[in-house]
């Protein structure tokens, strides 16, 4: 059985693999390309020097001016736990870059937004092949510019701060910084910067392979993609984790008794009624949820959309009965029950026809196999038979439908996270793939991918569980 299951986990490598490759080439080759939502931010078209501007810093900041198969390979080795550390690799989150940016307070060039960020995206250049911390470089850049007296540049030092300029474009550009009235000092540091961060990109530090920490590297948004799959991750988990119970719990009931009562009304009537759910579609049962359930012309008896109410940090974790006006307060416990029911019920009504009628299917094989038929002749009750007998060999298909049962969960998640605007990995993802987030839709595919091929593994060690007669040796 060890031996079995090391060769199935070697296999998910390649397969893994396979799937991001898919993913992040087809990404590639999509129109606008990785980051191409942000060249038309919020609907306003980017053009000209703008739009020239942010792609310079997207090809900087991701490497996308390097081949599709150069990005991916340094895509994998960054997430990878054993591989290469690169100099080209670091990232900064919100946090790090806003404590950056407090170094250029106080200089008239930094006055606009704009060029204040510049210049911190330049300090991560120089921290990143200088091997120092963001803040660090940031306060080192701030002592050359104060030193140089380069506190009046504004748009020519934004323009060189913003572009990874060659050594052609710097020529040009130092004669518009001199026509502006900035002193030689403040040309020499504006140059030595440049030409130190050009440099650094030109020699690109590769440490020797070994264990380190995977790096799922920045979103578009500035965000740490690890941050964000933290807070969306556990309501995922959640919605599943509630979803797998109750499906196989309503499945197992009904298949047993549409199996022992076969041929009964309530045989048939489960059986309509199951097959009858499973043939609405999740989005149009959503939306009727929402239209008739919970808006407020209709009977409102359950939110329309997220997690916890607004008001819920000012909750008590469970519900009480207040004195005078408060009356029944429901608690941070009960609210997000109420806000669960909804979600779940769309995602579960689903999984009971093929659930159900897979065990129907299994409790009626055991019930015409030979050993049941001799423990009838012994005499047991009928109860005792199904239960005792004919259940646990009935258990086996339901086992092998477990291993598709998780990746349609995850992908009806992400309909129901959209419809009902909770904030977890579905939606996510669905909102990373409109914005061409690269880097968020290559981590949701990867942990999709993994328990996906992990799920399949856990089914088979689970099915020689379940059956003596199965064997892996």
């Amino acid at each position: 059985m060890l031996a079995y299951t090391l060769r199935r986990l070697a296999l998910l490598v390649p397969t893994l693999l396979g799937v991001l490759a898919v993913v992040f080439f087809v990404m590639a080759m999509a129109p606008g390309g990785f980051g191409g939502a942000a060249l038309n931010a919020e609907g306003a078209q980017t053009q000209g020097q703008d739009a020239k501007r942010i792609r310079l810093q997207l090809e900087r900041r991701y490497g996308l001016d390097q081949p599709a198969y150069v990005q991916f390979g340094r895509w994998l080795n960054r997430v990878s736990p054993v591989g290469f550390r690169s100099s080209d690799d670091l990232s900064f989150g919100d946090q790090e870059r806003e404590a950056a940016a407090t170094a250029f307070e106080g200089l008239e060039m930094v006055s606009r937004p704009r060029v204040k960020w510049a210049a911190v995206d330049l300090a991560g250049e120089l921290a990143a092949y200088q091997a120092v911390p963001l803040a660090d470089a940031a306060a080192g850049l701030r002592a050359t510019l104060d030193a140089a007296g380069a506190g009046e540049l504004d748009e020519t030092l934004f323009e060189a701060l913003d572009s990874p300029l060659s050594a052609a474009d710097r020529e040009r550009l130092l004669p518009r910084i001199a026509a502006d009235g900035a002193p030689g000092a403040a040309q020499s540091a504006v140059q030595g910067a440049l030409q130190e961060a050009a440099a650094g990109r030109s020699r690109v530090r590769f440490d020797k392979p070994a264990i380190k920490w995977p790096d799922l590297g920045t979103s578009l948004r500035g965000r740490k993609v690890t941050e964000l799959l933290a807070s969306a991750v556990p309501v995922t988990v959640l919605l599943n984790a509630l979803s797998i119970p109750i499906i196989y719990l309503v499945a197992i009931g009904a298949g047993l008794g549409a199996a022992s009562k076969r041929g009964g009304a309530f045989d048939l009537g489960s059986g309509a009624l199951f097959l009858s759910l499973w043939s609405v579609p999740t989005i149009w049962a959503g939306v009727l949820a929402i239209n008739y359930l919970a808006s407020a012309e209709n009977l409102r008896w359950f939110p329309t959309g997220g997690l916890h109410d607004l008001r819920a940090s000012e909750m008590p974790f469970f519900p009480r009965f207040g004195g005078g006006e408060a009356g029944f307060e429901r608690g941070y416990l009960l609210d997000t029950a109420w806000h669960l029911v909804l979600p779940v019920t769309i995602l579960t009504y689903g999984g009971f026809a093929v659930t159900a009628k897979v065990m129907r299917g299994a409790v009626l094989d055991s019930l015409s196999a030979d050993y049941v038929r001799t423990a009838r002749a012994k005499g047991l009750s009928p109860r005792a038979v199904l239960w005792k007998h004919a259940f646990r060999n009935s258990v086996l298909p339901l086992v092998t439908l477990a291993s598709s049962l998780l990746p349609a969960l995850l992908g009806g998640s992400v309909v129901v996270e959209t419809i009902f605007s909770i904030e977890g990995m579905g939606k996510l993802g669905v909102d990373a793939a409109f914005q061409k987030d690269r880097e968020v839709v290559m981590a949701v595919t990867l942990i999709g991918g993994v328990l996906g091929l992990l799920s399949e593994v856990l089914r088979d060690l689970l099915y020689a569980a379940v059956d003596p007669r199965v064997s892996y040796d």
